[in-house]
């Protein structure tokens, strides 16, 4: 079947302004790490997500935002295929724009539990117990190089995932690893909001606080969402309204 022209030229026509009325669109993925971000369909998704709403849609730009295992997410928006990746450091965002604006500032922290003789001295404290990480993370310097070198060792289990945080404290609770690396605040939400007791669990090393931020995808557009996430945290940190998001999810301004 053959359009006349004019048919032609009104579908032509029709898709252009489909094109040009289609509402911009800024898509956010991570594995979850509340109270980053969690659950999508959770009425309380996560900091980070009630601030991209917050700064975007007045915009005009729709938020969508999916889990997915860490690597998968950074490696979605490298490439161009996701907008920006939650809770990266400037080591995991190399080869995507990092804002200005970090979104946070954390510690990684080494958790065992609480009758664990496992201690932590040095980097070769960990070839005498089994390291449970998170496959893709940066750590700090020391442990990254370590992970490298290491990953195949029996004594490291990596786990993958939308939501590997919980593999690896069951594994923990079951006895079936020695120590968990984690950032602080995510440690103490998931032991909040599983109902854990804190005694039960010991923090044998803290490292030196990192910033993390939403990384954005390389180009113009990564580029334009980074810079009004930028300046949407600036203003909200001015009217106070990002210190009252933060108190919902039990957190504090870094600055």
């Amino acid at each position: 079947m053959h359009l006349p022209r004019l048919g032609l030229l009104a579908v032509f026509f029709s898709s252009l302004i489909t094109a040009a009325t289609a509402q911009p669109t800024v898509r956010l993925c991570a594995d979850q790490w509340m109270p980053y971000n969690g659950d999508p369909a959770d009425p309380k998704p996560g900091y980070v997500i009630e601030l991209a709403r917050t700064v975007f849609e007045p915009q005009g730009i729709k938020v969508e935002y999916e889990t997915m295992p860490w690597e998968d997410a950074l490696a979605a928006v490298k490439a161009g295929e996701r907008s920006g990746a939650i809770g990266a450091n400037k080591q995991e965002g190399d080869g995507m724009t990092v804002p200005s604006e970090a979104i946070g500032e954390v510690a990684v922290c080494l958790i065992t539990r609480a009758d664990s003789k496992w201690t932590y001295d040095n980097i070769a404290s960990f070839r005498k117990g089994k390291l449970g990480v998170i496959k893709g993370y940066s750590y700090w310097p020391a442990l990254d190089s370590y992970l490298e070198h290491n990953a195949d060792k029996e004594n490291i289990v990596m786990a993958d995932g939308d939501d590997p945080l919980a593999e690896l404290m069951t594994k923990l609770q079951n006895g079936e690893i020695d120590v968990v690396a984690e950032s602080e605040p995510i440690l103490l939400w998931y032991l909040r909001s599983h109902n854990l007791d804190r005694a039960s669990f010991k923090v044998v090393f803290k490292s030196t606080i990192d910033p993390i931020f939403v990384v954005f995808a390389p180009g113009a557009d990564g580029q334009h969402f980074a810079s009004l996430l930028d300046e949407g945290i600036r203003g909200l940190r001015k009217s106070g309204e990002l210190a009252k998001l933060l108190q919902r999810y039990g957190l504090r301004d870094w600055q």
